[in-house]
């Protein structure tokens, strides 16, 4: 993955209770990075309102790969792209990179599998076609 292949970012500064015991972020931030820029990246290729959680998703897998540790007022880009759109499931891609003296350091890529579901029913269903255009169509060639 390359900060090149994303049209998405959103930026975050780490704060105290990101930090663990080490003092480095904690494990757990990092799902919490990627839950923050998930959901501006649906409310902004959806056109959305920020405060809509109505995505018709759950998780069903977060891969992290934890490449430099990220420290207390480190300021962070995440970047977030769909690379793949199934017939039932999403998969995101995110790259999280700490922004310093003008120079990029990767600290973190993930995939997020996403699964289409229906809360009232509780299951899986089919990811509408009206969601894959508009991924499809701010995603461009990249997907």
């Amino acid at each position: 993955m390359e900060e090149k292949d994303f049209k998405h970012k959103i930026n975050i500064k780490v704060r105290f209770s990101d930090l663990d015991a080490l003092r480095h972020v904690n494990n757990a931030a990092y799902l919490s990075f990627l839950e923050e820029a998930r959901i501006a990246y649906f409310n902004d290729v959806f056109e959305v309102p920020k405060d809509s959680l109505n995505f018709g998703v759950i998780i069903a897998r977060i891969e992290i790969d934890y490449i430099t540790p990220i420290l207390l007022g480190d300021e962070l880009e995440i970047l977030t792209r769909v690379t793949k759109i199934g017939n039932k499931s999403t998969d995101v891609d995110h790259l999280i990179i700490i922004k310093c003296e003008n120079k990029s350091i990767q600290a973190a890529a993930a995939v997020t599998k996403l699964v289409s579901f229906d809360y009232h029913n509780q299951k899986s269903v089919p990811v509408p076609e009206s969601i894959k255009e508009k991924i499809k169509t701010f995603e461009g060639n990249l997907l």
